[in-house]
């Protein structure tokens, strides 16, 4: 511990020795919003009320794409009204072909390529944080938060109205934005600032009020000021929105000898509300939360023994999010998950399930949310707040029987409470943050068999986020530390599951203690950056994670004991020529490490990526790893010496703006050990009409493992001499999937969507071999391979028998796991936005799985044996009313 402190502080400290600030003053743009006098503005997107003005003209916007600095091609005025509410705006988006503009209806938050504009407001004037509001020409509408000056939230989603129309001039839009809707200080006399945009799909044109050049880094910082705002009031915001939800479930499998039905009715009742503590700050509630319309997870066969990550879509938890976050990751890739605050976590699927095998189980398949709140915003001295709190339910398995025998109540799920704290301060106009977070997630533990959880995890971290050299150059840091506590069960499940393997032989680092009731880790990330410049760019960092780090409890991390440093450089070219209007060179490379410094992978690779001046794209990169030691091959066991592999891949897109719209991507690897995989995944999208879309993606994938460890266990008993071999097989894996979508839209707040994705994937083990000398050089130094001969498969036991000294005496006993796994899951959402922020959700919802041992992969009969099996409806009606208080 000492000696990484005392590492980590040295390169700070060399980084800041050799690095010195340099203040750079742009005068930005002006415009001065004018007070409403007279009547009402009237949102229909007709622009002809007499308190419009218009100063401006297309003299003040400029193109960023496709000819950077250049006038816009189309003229565009805009005007800014307010009272003591609202805050209005006016764009007039003049076309001298009017028959070129593109009007899309879609649903909401959906953006198309169509024409649009957006107005985008920092009323923090923090140059980091805005709140955007967009509409296309059919009245489609889009809001969006923007943080740390260049990342946004596109899952926000504000009240407020905006209209827009259509003539033989152009197209008109009017924004009316409740101020209770953006967050600012209670200062008289406001400077915000803002930025409006335009993008003309028929050039694919972004031209913007506020320009900046494309080789200068950032968003936020480089808008214009609005100034005029004058003597707005605080902001009563109050919003309560009661829902109520009906469901109807049926399926076959529900009829049981004690279950007579073969569906169920379920009705559930719940409020979300928002109140404004000041203008800045926001709490939000939600209580007996219902998620019913948010869309499955895609289906996977998880074989590896780490988690998957999926993405949040609950609307509580993702909206806002931002704040929240604390990322422990860098880059793109498995590891730009990490994170301090995972908010699957709540409401999460049990840890633990009823069972017995003469009686029928009833297990529920998430964990109720009793209620979260969490206060947000940020105060006009530059400090963001983030506080969270969530309690969840204890959660019961039944298992009945048809004997008359007593019914088995376990819980599965103990009662939980969940805490975040999230502080960042801005320094030096937001080119400087430093932030905090606190983490706290406490079990009420009161059955045995739930022993094996954390009965209390506690996380902390600071990070910060420093622009240096007139900006032109970024460095970014956290630091991370977690202490769990629970029963010696606990700790000890803690130390020996895949994340950290303890028990691993031959590991100086690494030792279980079977007496701890306490784990404490620590871990960070650290890059240095140069983030502007015409051509080249470049960043060097690392980050790792100690052996005792665990963050799972609330937070997300696949795996401690780990250390990666890196160092990737890009040529890119934004000026368009003859043939090709932009491209990208990218050279990576990386070594990774065991805090005992075994190497897990060093590597490198090369790869681009351009755009043709008819706004197609394509791609390819080539990647090469060089030999390691894979630590979790044998689950636990000793790590295993890998060699060197290589792998492709490569892409190719059309223009999207066109009715018809296609991606082809393709990869393909191999490795010295014999190992090989491929894969292919083409998509197309159709947009017959402005109010119709289908879009279908296929993926086929191949995977061929040498030494697939075949079971998932740490070792196979030798029957005759007794002793425990680990042994592995060749492994064939084939997975077919496809997704389609069907987006139909009536009106910009009637939508009807359909999400459908079956998912196949058939493995299969032969050719069964023994590790002898994890530490060998070669593929046959490390393996003994037995012959065809030594290797006997038992139909009427289902078990693989070797022999591996042919004297007819079995030695190793080896379950068949092939498998044949399909599953299915869609979603038809109609969604009806009846009232501004009232909402009415008709969803059919239908699931199916199946897990089939010992079978081939036949695409055809597999889908119609998929479609055969018991499937899962479910039709909810949920029903939500906003009430503005």
């Amino acid at each position: 511990m000492k000696n990484y402190f005392s590492k980590t502080i040295r390169l700070i400290l060399f980084m800041v020795l050799v690095v010195s600030t340099i203040f750079a003053t742009i005068s930005p743009q002006t415009f001065k919003a004018q007070k409403l006098k007279g009547s009402k503005i009237n949102i229909d997107g007709v622009i002809n009320e007499s308190s419009w003005e218009f100063s401006l003209s297309s003299s003040n916007f400029l193109q960023r794409d496709p000819l950077e600095g250049e006038p816009s091609t189309q003229e565009t005025d805009f005007s800014i009204l307010y009272d003591e509410e609202f805050l209005y705006v006016a764009v007039r988006a003049l076309t001298e072909n009017s028959s070129t503009i593109k009007g899309i209806l879609s649903r909401r938050d959906v953006e198309t390529p169509s024409d649009w504009v957006f107005v985008s407001i920092d009323s923090y004037n923090d140059n980091r944080t805005a709140f955007e509001f967009g509409l296309n020409p059919v009245g489609v509408k889009i809001d969006t938060r923007r943080f740390d000056d260049t990342n946004k939230d596109t899952n926000w989603d504000a009240i407020w109205d905006g209209k827009a129309s259509i003539d033989e001039k152009g197209w008109y839009a009017e924004f009316k934005i409740p101020f209770r809707e953006l967050r600012f200080d209670n200062n008289r006399n406001k400077t915000w600032g803002i930025q409006i945009h335009r993008y003309i799909a028929e050039n694919n044109e972004e031209a913007y009020w506020a320009f900046w050049p494309k080789d200068v880094n950032g968003y936020v910082q480089h808008y214009g000021e609005l100034n005029g705002l004058e003597d707005i009031p605080k902001q009563k915001r109050i919003y309560a929105m009661p829902y109520v939800t009906g469901s109807y479930n049926k399926n076959d499998d529900l009829r049981t000898p004690v279950h007579a039905h073969s569906y169920n009715f379920a009705e559930n009742i719940g409020l979300d509300a928002k109140i404004g503590i000041t203008n800045n700050l926001t709490f939000d509630i939600t209580i007996n939360p219902d998620f019913g319309q948010v869309e499955a997870d895609p289906a996977e066969l998880n074989l590896s023994a780490f988690e998957s990550y999926f993405a949040e879509k609950r609307p509580f938890f993702v909206e806002g999010g931002n704040i929240f976050n604390f990322s422990l990751g860098l880059g793109d890739g498995n590891q730009a998950s990490n994170s301090l605050f995972y908010t699957r976590r709540i409401g999460r699927a049990p840890h633990d399930y009823a069972e017995d095998d003469d009686g029928y189980e009833t297990n529920p398949t998430a964990t109720r949310i009793l209620s979260a709140g969490k206060l947000s915003g940020k105060t006009s001295s530059g400090w963001s707040i983030g506080i969270l709190d969530a309690v969840t339910a204890k959660e019961t398995g039944t298992v009945k029987f048809d004997d008359g025998s007593p019914t088995i109540k376990q819980t599965v799920e103990p009662l939980t409470n969940y805490f975040v704290s999230r502080v960042q301060k801005d320094l030096r106009e937001g080119k400087t943050t430093i932030g905090g977070i606190f983490t706290a997630t406490n079990r009420h533990i009161d059955d045995e068999h739930l022993e094996y959880l954390h009965d209390k995890a506690y996380t902390s971290g600071l990070d910060f986020d420093h622009y240096l050299f007139n900006d032109n150059y970024e460095l970014e840091g956290a630091f991370a530390f977690t202490d769990v506590y629970g029963t010696k069960e606990a700790i000890l499940e803690t130390q020996t599951s895949s994340r950290h393997y303890f028990q691993r032989p031959n590991t100086k680092h690494l030792s279980i203690d079977s007496s701890a009731t306490n784990l404490k880790g620590f871990g960070h990330k650290l890059a240095f950056s140069k983030i502007r410049g015409d051509h080249w760019r470049w960043a060097i960092g690392e980050w790792a994670f100690s052996p005792k780090f665990e963050a799972n409890d609330l937070g997300f991390n696949r795996r401690a004991d780990s250390q990666v440093q890196f160092a990737w450089i890009q040529y890119r070219e934004d000026d368009p020529g003859k043939h090709i209007r932009r491209y990208r060179i990218n050279f990576n490379a990386w070594r990774g490490a065991t805090f005992g410094n075994e190497s897990t992978g060093d590597g490198g690779n090369v790869n681009g990526g351009l755009t043709f001046m008819n706004y197609w794209n394509t791609g390819a990169g080539i990647n090469l790893e060089l030999p390691g030691w894979h630590t979790s091959a044998t689950w636990g066991g000793p790590a295993v010496r890998t060699d060197s592999q290589m792998n492709f891949w490569g892409y190719l897109s059309s223009d999207n703006r066109k009715p018809i719209h296609f991606v082809l991507m393709g990869y393909s690897g191999q490795s010295r050990g014999g190992s090989n995989w491929y894969g292919i995944d083409p998509s197309i999208n159709w947009r017959p009409t402005q109010n119709f879309s289908v879009s279908a993606n296929l993926s086929y994938n191949y995977v061929y493992d040498s030494w697939a460890n075949w079971s998932g266990y740490e070792t196979t008993e030798d029957l005759q001499t007794g002793q425990m071999d680990y042994i592995m097989a060749e492994m064939d894996q084939k997975t077919i999937s496809a997704t389609l979508r069907l987006d139909f839209t009536l009106t910009p707040n009637l939508s009807i969507q359909y999400y459908g994705s079956p998912f196949i994937t058939v493995g299969k083990y032969n050719n069964f071999k023994k590790l002898i000398d994890p530490d060998g050089d070669t593929f046959s130094d490390r393996f003994l391979e037995y012959d065809k001969i030594m290797q006997n498969y038992n139909d009427a036991d289902e078990v693989w028998e070797i022999d591996y000294d042919n004297d007819g005496v079995t030695n190793y006993e080896i379950s068949n796991l092939d498998f044949n796994y399909r599953q299915f899951n869609s979603n038809l959402v109609i969604r009806w936005e009846y009232k501004t922020g009232s909402t009415l959700y008709l969803v059919w919802s239908q699931g199916a799985s199946e897990y089939i041992e010992n079978s081939a992969l036949n695409y055809t009969n597999d889908m119609q044996d998929l479609f055969r099996t018991n499937i899962d409806n479910v039709i909810l009606l949920k029903f939500s009313y906003l009430l503005n208080i």
